[in-house]
């Protein structure tokens, strides 16, 4: 009769610690303080068990988020203990760890509009009559205005991904006047990084 008895108390003891499992949710909490501008790694954190029922916890990154997440940039400031919420990750402008840059080019003077995301481009500026590169083979991450017609093809841009000095070299030649954006997939390398 004991024996029974100990089957019959484990089996329910068993029942209980699945359904305690079941009650929760493993959410990503600062295992030590997170700098903002950071890129977030799952390593950054631990998981704690969180109520299921919890209102806000579709707003925390949970257990199954967390390689999804990797390499996102982190926008605000986590302190150690800290529960890191999806809103606070940012997806990066660029794979490479690179800025965005928005080029406003008419489509004539795009290589006639042809350049697609992931073609490589160079930049010419005309400053005093002297034609120059202001950058060379910066990979195109967007393109908008594709389909605004001829009538409005100075809404075309490109997004480029750049450093922070070929954004200031780009901005500077923007600033002066008209740019030409060269199509350069595949073209063999110029060999500088322009002016």
């Amino acid at each position: 009769m004991l024996v029974a008895l100990a089957v019959v108390l484990a089996f329910v003891l068993n029942i209980l610690a699945l359904q305690d499992r079941s009650a929760s949710s493993l959410v990503a909490v600062a295992h030590q303080p997170i700098a903002a501008g950071a890129v977030f790694m799952p390593d950054m954190v631990r998981l704690t068990p969180i109520d299921a029922g919890f209102e806000g916890l579709g707003s925390m990154v949970g257990e199954a988020d967390l390689t999804g997440y990797a390499g996102w940039i982190v926008q605000r400031a986590v302190a150690e203990g800290g529960v890191i919420e999806a809103s606070s990750l940012a997806e990066p402008a660029t794979s490479s760890g690179l800025r965005s840059m928005s080029i406003p080019i008419d489509l004539s003077r795009a290589a006639g509009g042809t350049i697609a995301v992931g073609d490589r481009v160079d930049v010419i500026a005309v400053d005093d009559g002297v034609a120059a590169f202001v950058v060379v083979d910066i990979e195109v991450v967007a393109v908008a205005g594709e389909n605004a017609g001829a009538l409005r093809s100075s809404d075309h841009h490109l997004v480029v991904a750049v450093d922070a000095t070929q954004a200031l070299a780009l901005a500077e030649a923007m600033a002066v006047g008209n740019i030409d954006v060269i199509r350069s997939t595949g073209a063999p390398p110029l060999g500088g990084e322009g002016r």
